[in-house]
C-alpha cells in the first residue's frame, strides 16, 4: 500500500489518483483541454496532488500560484497564464478575491485543518459569482477514462525580483527528452522506487513541485508538510522512515538550533538522500549535518 501524508493524515495513493481522476473529468467539463492552463491557489493538501495529476492527465499547463502574494501580484500572475480554472483554498481567496478576472471559473477547497492550526485561517466564503465547491463538484464526475495526451510541465513563476513575474510554457517533451528528464531527476534528488519522501516547503516552489511528482510516482510513501517545525520534521522523518527528502538550508540550520538532546531523541538513521534548494548552503552548516546525518547531503 502506498500512502500520502500530510501531517498527521494519511491516505492511500490509489484512492488519491482515483479523485484525481475525478477531478480531470470536472476540469474536462470546465472546458479544459490539452494546452490549456489551470491555476492553483493552494496550499500544501491532497487537493494540490489531485489536481496536478488531474491537469497531467489532460495535457494542460498547471500553475501553481505563490500564495504569499498580494493581490497585485496574484492579479498579474492570473492576467498573463490566463488560466481555464482557478482552484483555491477558500480562506486564501477571500483575500484576493479583487484579484480574480472576471469570467474565471473558481473551484473552493475547504481550508484543510492543518493549515486552520497553523496560519489561523477562517475566512468566510468569497464574494463570488456562483463558485463550484470542491467535494460537491468532483462528486458529480466520474473518473476520466481516456488516454494522457503528451504530458506538459507545471508552469511555475518566477519571484519577480527583476521585474515582472516570468513564467516559461515549455512544449511537451518527446520521449527521448522525458527519459532525459527522468534520468536528470533520478540524479538530483536520488528517488527510486519505493522510496519514503518528504517534502517540508510549499509546492508552489518549482523544486519541492518537481521532487513531489517524481516522489508520487515511484515512491512507497510522500509526506508533505502543512508548516515546517524543525523537531516535528524530525518525528516525521522518525515515523515514516523517511529516505528522501528536499528542504532548503534555512531549515537545517533550525535543524541544527535544536537543543542537543531534543536532536537525539529521534532516529534519522533511515535517510539516503536530503537535496537543498535556493541558497547556498555554508560549509559549515553542510559539515554538522553529515556529522549528524551521514553523507546524505546533495
Amino acid at each position: 500500500m502506498s500512502l500520502v501524508v500530510l501531517d498527521e493524515r494519511e491516505v492511500e495513493r490509489d484512492g488519491l489518483m482515483l479523485r484525481a481522476r475525478r477531478v480531470a473529468a470536472g476540469l474536462a467539463g470546465l472546458g479544459v483541454a490539452e494546452g490549456d492552463t489551470v491555476a492553483l491557489l493552494l496550499r500544501n493538501d491532497f487537493a494540490f496532488l489531485e489536481a496536478s495529476q488531474a491537469a497531467t492527465m489532460l495535457g494542460a499547463y498547471l500553475v501553481p500560484v505563490n500564495w504569499h502574494g498580494q493581490s497585485a501580484e496574484v492579479r498579474y500572475v492570473l492576467g498573463d497564464c490566463a488560466p481555464k480554472v482557478l482552484i483555491a483554498h477558500r480562506d486564501l481567496l477571500a483575500n484576493v478575491c479583487d484579484a480574480i478576472p472576471a469570467g474565471l471559473t473558481v473551484v473552493v477547497v475547504p481550508t484543510p485543518p492543518e493549515s486552520e492550526q497553523h496560519y489561523g485561517s477562517g475566512a468566510t466564503a468569497p464574494a463570488l459569482d456562483g463558485p463550484l465547491e470542491w467535494e460537491s463538484w468532483l462528486a458529480r464526475h466520474e473518473p476520466w477514462d481516456r488516454p494522457a495526451p503528451a504530458s506538459r510541465s507545471t508552469m511555475i513563476y518566477t519571484s519577480g525580483t527583476t521585474g515582472r513575474p516570468k513564467g516559461v510554457r515549455r512544449q511537451p517533451a518527446t520521449p527521448e527528452q522525458t527519459l532525459a528528464i527522468a534520468a536528470m531527476f533520478r540524479h538530483v534528488y536520488g528517488v527510486r522506487p519505493a522510496a519514503r519522501s518528504l517534502v517540508a516547503g510549499p509546492l508552489y516552489h518549482s523544486s519541492p513541485n518537481a521532487f513531489m511528482r517524481q516522489a508520487l510516482a515511484q515512491g512507497e510513501v510522500f509526506v508533505m508538510q502543512s508548516r515546517f517545525d524543525a523537531e516535528r520534521t524530525l518525528a516525521t522523518i522518525e515515523r515514516y522512515r523517511i529516505t528522501h527528502a528536499v528542504m532548503v538550508p534555512t531549515m537545517f540550520v533550525r535543524l541544527l538550533k535544536l537543543p542537543r538532546e531534543v536532536r537525539e531523541r529521534y532516529d534519522v538513521r533511515s535517510l539516503e538522500w536530503v537535496t537543498h534548494t535556493a541558497a547556498p548552503c555554508p560549509v559549515e552548516v553542510k559539515k554538522a549535518l553529515i556529522d549528524w546525518w551521514g553523507p546524505v547531503v546533495v
